[in-house]
């Protein structure tokens, strides 16, 4: 009988190579993604629901990548995909269970989740750069705040330009505005209603 070529051969992946260097792609996704779950969560900025959907998904892909990488190394620990995509009806209650998934998940595999580098200084040149875009950032937040308020700048161009239209003017403007905002009101309040 003849020798098959090497190239023909049947190997098998548990010892032809490392389990270290199959999981580490797994792993490193599997940290990133926890990583990006607890700082979602973590973030009291946003809307709850928001927070939960982001992190429920993040949380999905972390425990695709352990199980993933679970397959090479048995000691890696992991939960059921249905566990994780379960919701409590309470958001709080959801918010709490993520992360405490997130934060045992964490835990228990910190030994295998590659290290995080200590970050460096920055080049005097990126610093420069970062300067730029922050300062535009900024401009761009001051905009945003002035237009979140902007119910406060009609009504002080309708004060500054009342005296000058006249009383009537003024008092017709102020009708119609009530009236456009118990319409609004209205129809919010029917639309929640409904939900």
């Amino acid at each position: 009988m003849t020798a098959l070529p090497q190239s023909l051969a049947l190997r098998h992946a548990y010892r032809h190579v490392d389990s270290d260097g199959r999981a580490r792609p797994h792993l490193e996704a599997a940290a990133d993604a926890l990583a990006m779950a607890l700082l979602c969560l973590e973030d009291a900025g946003n809307a709850d629901h928001w927070r939960a959907e982001q992190a429920r998904g993040l949380l999905a892909e972390a425990v695709t990548s352990l199980s993933r990488a679970r397959i090479y190394d048995p000691r890696i620990r992991t939960f059921a995909l249905p566990y994780v995509l379960a919701t409590e009806p309470r958001l709080d209650a959801e918010l709490a269970r993520l992360h405490h998934i997130v934060t045992r998940l964490l835990f228990q595999n910190h030994r295998h989740l590659p290290a995080r580098l200590q970050a460096r200084p920055l080049a005097p040149e990126d610093e420069e750069q970062l300067a730029v875009v922050v300062a535009g950032l900024a401009t761009n937040a001051r905009i945003a705040h002035a237009l979140r308020h902007r119910w406060a700048l009609a009504a002080v161009g309708i004060a500054a330009v009342g005296p000058v239209l006249g009383a009537p003017v003024l008092g017709a403007v102020a009708a119609v505005g009530a009236l456009v905002a118990g319409l609004w009101r209205s129809n919010d309040d029917g639309a929640t209603a409904t939900r």
